[in-house]
């Protein structure tokens, strides 16, 4: 981080569970954080993050941590009455403590867009973010509206934040005040509707007249948050904020259609009291925003490539691409070595698993929570890997591309000796930093396609998202014979291999693509069976083998 990111200090005032989220996202993100609240917080998140509370510091009144480069994060609550009346004296009392403060003020709190013009502050900027994942979306916003009424050096950490971002707004800080209670309302209106239309359908006596509901519902809305038939909107932010838009709104002319959002919210309660109903913890749609975009690409070069033009110059430009192809094709082992190293000093979490959730911003958390995942769902919960092994605490497990360990620290949680294989040096001096606390695993450097390791030694032998990269099936090949003779007999083998179109050879994730034939001929010739075969996706082919 560069020296002047690591000069700003950041001072959370308000320690609920949103000044919570925010000092523990910063804390991730390597920044100094202290907080301000005037009682004894509760931790909200000790169960996922209980170390990272100890690197939060408390100061005993606001400006304790006060300097030019201190920024001071506001995240004191409103409170709105039955009525819709929205209470922000705790707020003003907050930014009042601040009035002296040499650092800048960025307010986070939920305020009427026309009341922010009475309050003292630099930057608005509301938050989106459901109480369960808080912190992760913090650390990736899907919306970030950002509000300032003149020209402002934003902190390193907005940058970030921003860059981070799906979607990214920017205006006055009324204008993103708008933004925010739009977000809000928006989605306690799709809550409402969808309950509303359920109940109209018939009542959820029981699980089959709930089972018939959600049959309609589910068939137009695909299940996407907020358009799911269940319990009434609650929660800190949507009850509070439809109201108090509501009544603010009724001050200047009647609002029929806010003001039903609650009505009908209300007698939707007397379903839910009555009956049982699942609750839905909705989240932003980081998947679907993606996917829309890649759509939105993918039409556009469908469009490009439909052109005379286009046809005619990929005609042209075909022997040009095969010669380049066959090129990169033909890297030899030590090439390839210094292609992943490269890779490994320039991102090696994003290179080590390119499908976590922040991408290129990747982070220890991120990264380790990504390797749990894949543990559970590929090794630990594949009942045929149980059936074959039984207990895996005396069994001894060989990992081919173990990179960083991502995944390795949880093989050794259950498996007697773990032993890891990687073509990259620099991979796997991560991989030892990350696991320097364990005495079960143990690395090594190999060549890209043998196993050091002596006849019969393993009981299990995985990889994945190791031989999708591998360019040519030559090199298959050479692993496929090195698992045959490490692998003990009667034990198990379980591997990823693409499958289906290959990206252009040389795209870094290139990789040869197997059919089912073509990996059943291979696995043959090594003297390995097929004992299961299943395509998970259009891409992936994972093999289940033995001797």
């Amino acid at each position: 981080m560069p020296s002047k990111e690591k000069s700003e200090k950041i001072v959370v005032v308000g320690f609920g569970w949103v000044g919570q989220a925010n000092a523990l996202a910063l804390v991730r993100m390597g920044f100094e954080v202290f907080y301000y609240d005037v009682v004894t917080p509760k931790y909200h998140y000790s169960n996922k993050y209980q170390a990272l509370y100890e690197s939060i510091k408390p100061i005993d009144k606001p400006l304790g941590a006060d300097s030019p480069d201190t920024w001071y994060i506001v995240c004191v609550g409103d409170h709105v009455n039955e009525n819709g009346h929205q209470d922000i004296s705790s707020i003003e009392r907050a930014l009042e403590s601040l009035r002296l403060a040499q650092g800048k003020i960025i307010l986070r709190s939920t305020i009427l867009p026309k009341r922010l013009k009475h309050l003292t502050f630099h930057i608005y900027l509301p938050e989106f973010l459901h109480e369960i994942n808080a912190v992760e979306e913090c650390l990736n916003p899907f919306i970030f509206a950002l509000g300032s009424q003149t020209e402002t050096v934003y902190p390193s950490f907005i940058k970030q934040w921003e860059g981070r971002s799906c979607k990214v707004f920017k205006g006055t800080p009324e204008e993103a005040a708008y933004v925010k209670y739009l977000s809000n309302i928006w989605n306690a209106l799709r809550i409402a509707f969808v309950n509303e239309f359920g109940d109209s359908i018939t009542l959820p006596k029981n699980k089959e007249q709930r089972k018939k509901i959600e049959h309609i519902i589910n068939f137009f809305f695909e299940k996407k948050s907020y358009l799911r038939y269940g319990k009434t909107f609650g929660g800190h932010c949507l009850p509070k904020d439809t109201r108090a838009f509501a009544a603010w709104k009724n001050e200047t002319g009647p609002s029929p259609l806010l003001k039903a959002i609650g009505e009908s919210n209300d007698l939707h309660k007397q379903i839910t009291d009555a009956y049982t109903l699942p609750q839905w913890f909705s989240s932003w749609d980081y998947d679907n925003y993606r996917h829309g975009i890649t759509s939105l690409v993918r039409r556009w070069w469908r469009s490009l490539n439909s052109l005379r033009i286009t046809k005619e110059a990929r005609r042209l430009l075909k022997p040009m691409v095969k010669f380049f192809e066959l090129s990169a094709s033909k890297k030899s082992l030590p090439q390839i070595k210094m292609a992943w190293e490269k890779l490994a000093k320039k991102n090696s979490y994003y290179y080590a698993n390119p499908e976590t959730r922040s991408r290129q911003n990747v982070d220890e958390f991120e990264l380790r929570q990504s390797g749990e995942d894949d543990y559970l769902k590929y090794v630990s919960g594949d009942t045929l890997l149980r059936e074959v092994l039984g207990n895996f605490q005396d069994k001894i497990v060989l990992e081919i591309g173990a990179g960083v360990g991502r995944m390795t620290e949880f093989f050794g949680k259950e498996f007697k000796i773990v032993h890891g294989v990687d073509i990259s040096p620099a991979m796997l001096a991560i991989a030892r930093k990350r696991l320097w606390a364990t005495d079960n695993i143990e690395l090594r450097e190999n060549a890209g396609n043998n196993i050091p390791f002596p006849d019969e030694k393993f009981d299990l032998v995985f990889s994945y998202l190791v031989f999708k990269h591998l360019p040519t099936t030559a090199l298959v090949q050479d692993y496929f014979k090195e698992i045959a003779r490490t692998l003990k007999p009667a034990k198990i083998v379980k591997i990823q291999l693409r499958t289906g179109a290959s990206p252009h050879s040389w795209q870094w994730f290139h990789g040869t693509s197997l059919t089912p034939e073509e990996a059943q001929t291979l696995t043959a010739k090594a003297g390995l069976k097929i004992i299961k075969l299943e395509v998970e996706n259009n891409k992936s082919l994972w093999l289940w083998l033995k001797k």
